[in-house]
Formats: C-alpha cells, structure tokens, sequence
C-alpha cells in the first residue's frame, strides 16, 4: 500500500520523492538558457569537427610506376581477400563428402526377394507339387500364374520358369540373396568421376537413417553400375549344378536386381563446407602509421593495390548528419561533465557559469585553429615532396594554447580538464591516438611549466618547454611503432615540434589579453603587472598620502603571509593591499596616518561628518580604480575590506557628545556600506588591516601583547558576522593568526641602544649632550 507524506499543500510518493532528487541532482543548477547555450555551443564545436579532410588516395593500376610516395597516416588493419579465400578453399577441401549407404533398400530388395521364394513354395506345396513330379506344360502355365499373382512382381517374369523347374529351393535362394548382398553392400555408385573425386579429399559413409558416420575404408569395392554387372558375371561358376541357359537366366536376375547402394548426398556436403568457409577467420594485415606503402618509382603490384583500397576506404567520407549526431553526443556528454565539475568545486554560481563560458569559448577557438592548420598543413605537403606525407605535419600544430589560455585565466585543476577533453575530440577529429597522445603530453608539460613563472616571458619559456616535451614524444612514439626514420625525417619532427610549442605560447600570449578584458579575469601575470610600485596610482599614494602608502605595503606584507598560510592567492592578496586604501589620496590629511603630531582635522568636525569624510575614501578609491582600469577583483577589495564594520573611534565619540534629550545614536550610520567580504583574499585583507592599524598603537610590545591584539581584533570582526559570505573557514582563520604573529614579532624586535645618542631627549638637551667633533666628520656604522 502506497505511503504518502504531506509537502506543502501537496503529497508526494516516496518514489516520486527520490525520482524528483535525481532529477534535480541531474539537472545540477542548470537553467533553461545555460542549456540553450550549451546546446549552441556543443552543435557549433561538431560543425567545426564534422567534414573532415579526405587525402587523396592515388588510384593506380597493377604494373604502374608510382609518381609520387605514400605513406599511411594512421595504423590501418585491412582483409587480404586472396588469402583468406585460399583458407577457405583449404577449409572446404579438408570436409570429407558425404555418401549415403542405401542399407534399408537392400534390406528391402532382401525381404522381398525372400518373400517371394516363400510365397513360390507355399503354392507349390499346396499343389501337391514335388521334387517327384513331372512339370506338364499346363501345370507350369498353371503354377506360374498362381506364383505371379501372388508375389506382385516381386520377381522378374522371365526369371519365374527357371525358378519353377528349380523348385523355388532353399539353396538356390540362400545363394542368390548372399551373392546379391555381397554386391549391393560393396557399394554401388552413380558416378564414377565424381566418386574418385571425392575419394582423393576423403569420404565418410552414413548407413540408412542412423546418424553414426565413418570414413569409406574399403573405397576400392565400390563399383558403378556397369562394373556391378561385370561383377555378378564372376559368380556363373556358383551356379554349375544348372543348366547354362538356367545360369545365365540366373545372372540376368541378379544384374536386373542391382541398383545404387553408395549415393553422394551433394546438399548435406555443401552445407558442411560453406560452415567449414564461415568458419574461416579472415586474414587481417596490418599497415603502421607512417608505414611506406609505396615509393616513387616503384612499379604497382597487387599486393600494393589492396592496401591503397584499405586507405581509401578508411577515409571513406560519412555521412555528415552521422557524424553531427556523433560528435554532438560525445561533446554534450563532454561538457556536462566539465559542468558537474564546477558545479562541485565552485560555489559561487556566477564563476561556474563564466568558466564554463571561457572554457568552451577556448575549445572552439582551438578546434578551429587545429581545422585550419590541418587544411594548410595539406596544402604544403602535397606542394613541398621533402615531406612523405602531410600528416607529417601535423605535430607542428599549436595543440597546446588552448590548456595555457585556461591554466592562466582560471586554474591548473581546469587546465587538466581541458586537456581531457580536447586530447578526446582532437583523437576523433584526425582518428589518430597518437596525435591525441602528442597533445596531453605537451599540454601537461605546458601546464606545469607555466605554474613556475610569473611573467609575460613565463609564456614564451612555456613554449620552449612543451617543445621539448614534444621531441620526447615523438621519439617515444617512433619506439612503440618501431620506426626507423631517416635524418632528414628527425630534423623535420624536432623542428616541428619546437614549432607547435612556440605557436602554442604565441598565441596564448596574443588572445590571453582579450579573454582577460573580455571575462574580467585578473591573471597572475596581471597582477605582477599591478604590484610594480612604480605605477601611476601607487606613485601617487606614495606622494600625497605617504602614511597611507606604508601602511598598504605593511598590510601587503601581513595579506602575503596570511594568504600562503591557508593556500589562498598571496600575489592576489598583496596586489589587493596595495590598492585597498588607495581612496585615501583624495582626502589624505582627514586620516591618522597621514596626519602631523600637532593637528587632527576631525577634533573641529561631528562625528557624524567625520564618519562620512571616512567613509567616502570608499567611494573615491572605486572612482580612481576605475580610471586606472584596475581589473573588477582588485576593485571589489576597495570597499570590501572594510565589510560593514562600524568606525568605533568615531561612534564612541558621537556617544559621549550626545546630549540628555538626543539619545544614543544609530549604529547603522556609523558603518562602512560594504559588502562583506566575498572572497578568502578580501577577509585576509580586513583582518590585516585592522591589525596593522592597531599595531602603530604599541610601544615595544612583547609577544603576549602581540597575540592579544591580533586575537582581540580579528574575534571581534568575526563575532560582527563579516565573513558570512566568503567561504573562509575557522581553522583558516587560525592559520592567518600564526602568519600575522610571525610576522608582526619580526617587525617589533629588538635593537640596542646606539652609543652616544638618546633619542628620547628633547633638543635642547640633546645639544648639551651631543659629542664634541673636531671638524672631521663622525660616521657610526649601523
């Protein structure tokens, strides 16, 4: 009995319950424009891949002198038709064929034979007729119409009078029937050709309906009709007792009783043979890639022709719509796996779906890339004869760039992926492993090298990496097919190897600014560009609002630090430090830092207008950001460090200034407008910042005081819910605690007193204190 659970105003059936969760898993946050556009995407890429090149395959004839080399461009596996059907031929001549012994008709012709002797005496005896008697003319013409009607003609009617004057005897019986079955089962054929045919392949024999088989031993006695006859004749002398013309009458019986006994059965025997041909397992040949088929000069045999027709039917053109609905499957199923990948990495719905778009936006430009230089690659090997063939040239193909362009924009892990995925459609496109094996090996060596260099150079040292890489490759592949190139054909392979890398780093270098541009992705090599202290806007920091300036390089240094501890971006961090504050250089002198020991603007001002001036740095360094062209995640770090703190210093003081009759103020208009947080990077950034800032408030702290500071400030911003919409987590948090406390006991330490000199004495005492010089200059060493 179905159970029902109530859900909102409707019941659901524990069934359809879990039907509607693996459909919702399945569906995996997908909308109905992520698959419109996924479908679009998908038919494009298999447009690109469908129709593929169709080398010419010269059509020769057998005795032609070749013009021209070819080469198989891949490992092809074709039937030597010729060979196979000598197996065939061979596997039906190894059947015996198949004689049926006709034992149930002698057996017959036996009984009948014996029926009719019995029937003879029987009407003798009852006409009293004996060995005694005299047999008249009437009596005979008497008998031998009783006998003929009783036996039916299961004797002839010329032999009856012979057997009548013998009595229808015993013996003479015994002896017919013996001769009879020694002839008859000797086995006597139709065809003579055709027995002596089959006697050279062999011939096994199958008595009446019984299934039990054996070979024809004993074949010499078979005899066709004619020699059967000629062979009754011999057994005249075992008739001596009878008169010659009884005998011959005799023998004329037994040659009249013969027939076939031995019969080919022709049907059964064919059946046996063509299964024995089934049977046959087709000889296979097999052609390397890369394999010489033919060379120029040479003259064209058959063999040579078998294996131009492998090649040509192997490139044989598909049907297009067979191979749209092919590539269609295999690139859908593709990128849904690409998306249940981000869906489980990625939390934040807005970067699966820009990812996602990167990477088929990367593929389709690398598919197309590898379409056009395979058309160009043809092109200049049918031109250029130094190349046996165009496949050759393929290995020079930038297979690489798409993985650089992904590694670079979004991570290794997706770089990985990628290389998956084009290594299998690529492996399709040219139907060719190796070529596939060629681009996950430089890819990954393109993926790895890349990591170690921050640099725009970092992506031409890429290129000469995967070349490298490349070479190796080859030299791998060239191992496994047993390959024994010339030298001329390893110069081309190493140059075209070292191409496809250098092509592969170019045009990564080239289109990575504009997928930069074009997705707001920030690279590493972006920020390196952003951290150079020498740039306009830090330079500016630097001049008008130089206490700003160093406490953003303080605040780098503690954001670096903090974000290597928990595997965070630290180049990220330390770039959005540099910027975090840069607001600041609009109105430097209404902040602290930037203020004279003597003078504090905000002592004349409200609180409440103090925390509007503090505030707007937010909203100005946004506005200087986006002069600058700083990249949306550096600027998202402007306002997000702050969160929605409250600025305390100057909410205190709105609540020690307020009057009886005006209650307490508002908290709400004493924060920053925020947002929180929104990545690990920008919490680091906060939590460096507050300690930062409250460290210039210590005088020679010890480390116990150090690591109250550091735990005070950054509880309290977590007890204020700031980082409820990053996905840092407490044990990070405690990881960025121990990098600041590192880092900030190394800012504090210990220095001895310089002899001679007590800085802490005004002026005038230090003119009293201060050493004699006799002219000479005084240089202390520190």
């Amino acid at each position: 009995m179905a159970t029902f659970k109530k859900s909102g105003r409707s019941l659901i059936r524990p069934r359809q319950r879990w039907l509607l969760y693996l459909l919702e898993n399945l569906r995996s946050g997908l909308t109905w424009i992520d698959f419109c556009v996924g479908l679009c995407a998908t038919i494009l890429i298999s447009i690109i891949l469908i129709g593929f090149r169709s080398p010419v395959i010269p059509a020769y004839k057998v005795g032609q002198i070749a013009d021209r080399d070819v080469r198989a461009t891949q490992d092809v596996a074709y039937e030597d038709h010729a060979a196979t059907n000598l197996k065939r031929d061979e596997a039906e001549s190894s059947v015996p064929a198949l004689y049926q012994i006709e034992s149930d008709l002698i057996s017959e012709r036996e009984k009948a034979i014996t029926s009719a002797f019995s029937i003879a005496r029987d009407i003798l005896t009852k006409n009293e007729f004996t060995l005694d008697s005299e047999l008249t003319r009437p009596l005979e013409q008497k008998l031998l119409e009783e006998i003929r009607n009783k036996i039916n003609q299961r004797l002839p009617d010329e032999s009856l009078p012979v057997l009548l004057r013998h009595h229808f005897s015993s013996a003479l019986e015994n002896r017919i029937i013996k001769i009879l079955d020694t002839v008859l089962r000797d086995g006597i054929i139709s065809n003579r050709e055709q027995f002596l045919k089959d006697q050279r392949r062999g011939i096994v024999t199958r008595s009446g309906t019984r299934s039990l088989e054996r070979p024809l031993a004993d074949g010499y006695l078979a005899r066709d009709l004619p020699s059967a006859k000629e062979y009754v004749r011999q057994y005249r002398s075992d008739f001596s007792t009878l008169s010659q013309r009884d005998q011959a009458e005799i023998i004329q019986f037994l040659e009249n009783s013969l027939f076939p006994t031995l019969l080919y059965n022709r049907e059964e025997t064919e059946m046996r043979r063509v299964e024995a041909a089934s049977r046959v397992t087709p000889v296979i040949l097999q052609i390397r890639q890369g394999q010489a088929i033919l060379r120029s000069g040479e003259q064209v045999t058959p063999a040579i022709i078998m294996q131009l027709d492998a090649l040509r039917n192997l490139r044989r053109p598909r049907s297009l719509i067979g191979q749209l609905g092919g590539y269609c499957l295999i690139t859908a199923i593709l990128m849904y796996s690409i998306w249940r990948y981000l869906v489980f990495y990625q939390s934040r719905p807005s970067k699966i779906r820009k990812h996602m778009t990167l990477i088929l936006v990367v593929i389709a430009l690398e598919l197309l890339t590898i379409r056009l230089a395979t058309a160009l690659a043809d092109i200049l090997g049918d031109r250029f004869q130094q190349f046996h063939d165009s496949a050759v040239l393929y290995y020079g193909i930038p297979f690489a760039f798409g993985v650089l362009l992904t590694t670079l924009l979004v991570d290794v892990n997706l770089g990985i992926v990628s290389t998956v995925l084009l290594s299998v459609l690529t492996g399709l496109f040219y139907g060719d492993v190796d070529l596939a094996a060629y681009l996950v090996v430089g890819s990954l060596a393109g993926i790895y090298s890349i990591r170690q260099y921050k640099d725009r150079a970092a992506i031409l040292k890429a290129g000469v990496t995967i070349g490298t890489v490349n070479i190796i490759c080859l030299a791998a592949l060239a191992i496994l097919r047993h390959a024994r190139p010339m030298f001329t054909d390893i110069l081309n392979q190493i140059v075209l190897a070292l191409l496809s890398g250098v092509l592969s780093s170019t045009l990564a270098s080239m289109l990575l600014p504009a997928l930069e541009s074009l997705f707001k992705i920030v690279t590493d090599i972006r920020l390196l560009e952003l951290s150079n202290l020498n740039a306009p806007l830090l330079r500016r920091l630097a001049v008008e609002a130089p206490g700003t300036y160093h406490h953003s390089l303080m605040v780098a240094a503690l954001a670096e630090g903090g974000a290597e501890s928990i595997g965070a971006n630290p180049l990220l961090a330390r770039v959005g430090a540099y910027y975090h504050d840069v607001g600041k250089a609009k109105k430097p002198e209404f902040f602290v830092e930037n203020q004279s020991y003597e003078y504090n603007k905000h002592e004349e001002l409200a609180p409440s207008i103090s925390c509007h001036i503090i505030a707007g740095h937010v909203k100005e360094g946004l506005q200087l950001a986006a002069e600058a062209g700083l990249p949306q995640r550096i600027s998202d770090m402007i306002p997000e460090h702050h969160g929605t703190r409250v600025m305390t210093y100057f909410y205190e003081k709105a609540k020690d200034s307020a009057g009886a009759n005006e209650g307490d103020p508002v908290e709400a208009d004493f924060r920053y407008p925020g947002p929180k947080p929104q990545s690990k990077e920008a919490a680091i950034i906060m939590m460096a910042d507050a300690v930062e800032a409250a460290s210039r408030t210590l005088s020679s702290p010890t480390k116990s005081q150090i690591q109250r500071m550091i735990d005070r400030l950054i509880d309290a911003i977590i007890r204020d819910d700031q980082f409820v919409e990053c996905d840092i987590t407490l044990k990070d948090v405690q990881l960025v605690k121990e990098s600041f406390f590192k880092i900030l006991t190394g800012t504090f330490h210990h220095r001895i007193d310089y002899p001679g000199y007590d800085f802490r004495e005004t002026e005038d005492e230090s003119k009293r204190t201060a050493p004699q010089n006799s002219g000479s200059e005084q240089t202390t060493t520190i």
